[in-house]
């Protein structure tokens, strides 16, 4: 008998800037997967409400009571939208396999099971594309995305994006001549990141 599997519903409950990273990957993992045709909440509308959340985040850094509740409302409205698009995943688990489920960018509920970290990437860099590095990932076993970060000349890390597979990955918009610092995580497991990768550098052609 195959096993039930049950899309967890845990992430109302996340902290603030936890649940936005987990739209972030959603939006990133459903955009073009094709196992989930008919999404409740179209990709450009839930990326409307992650942005305002988004925004609506940096703002309540600085602001107050207005701006907390402009948060929390924007939150809300998220929340919705998750939960609608999870509902939708769910109703699609008993013909998918596992792995078919978490491609959605949703967590499922295992229940006794044994947390599992997942391994830290490894990766190559290839400079042949004016103006970006294209990224060669190997893929890491129970992943549903990974995300890549770039920096210069031991700047700040930048984020370059979440990634749902390991194909036509790269870091694009680079200047010509510039030597960039690449580093990547993958996403998902029992603790939802793994280590960074080790730090690779190359320049941009």
């Amino acid at each position: 008998m195959k096993k039930v599997i049950r899309v967890a519903l845990s992430f109302a409950s996340l902290p603030d800037k936890e649940l936005n990273s987990l739209a972030i990957l959603i939006i990133a993992c459903l955009k073009t997967n094709a196992l989930f045709p008919n999404l409740p909440v179209a990709i450009a509308a839930l990326q409307t409400l992650q942005t305002a959340y988004s925004n609506a985040l940096t703002a309540n850094d600085t602001g107050g009571v207005i701006a907390t509740v402009a948060k929390n409302e924007a939150r809300d409205a998220l929340t919705v939208a998750l939960r609608q698009t999870a509902a939708y995943v769910q109703s699609l688990a008993p013909t998918l396999t596992l792995s078919q489920v978490l491609s959605s960018g949703f967590d499922v509920v295992n229940p006794g099971g044994t947390p599992v970290p997942l391994d830290q990437p490894t990766f190559t860099l290839d400079n042949s594309s004016p103006g970006q590095l294209q990224i060669w990932l190997d893929a890491v076993t129970n992943a549903k995305a990974y995300q890549v970060q770039f920096s210069t000349a031991g700047g700040a890390w930048s984020e370059a994006g979440i990634f749902p597979n390991t194909k036509n990955v790269a870091v694009k918009n680079l200047t010509a001549g510039t030597v960039y610092a690449i580093r990547i995580r993958a996403v998902g497991g029992s603790t939802q990141y793994s280590v960074w990768s080790a730090t690779l550098t190359l320049m941009a052609t």
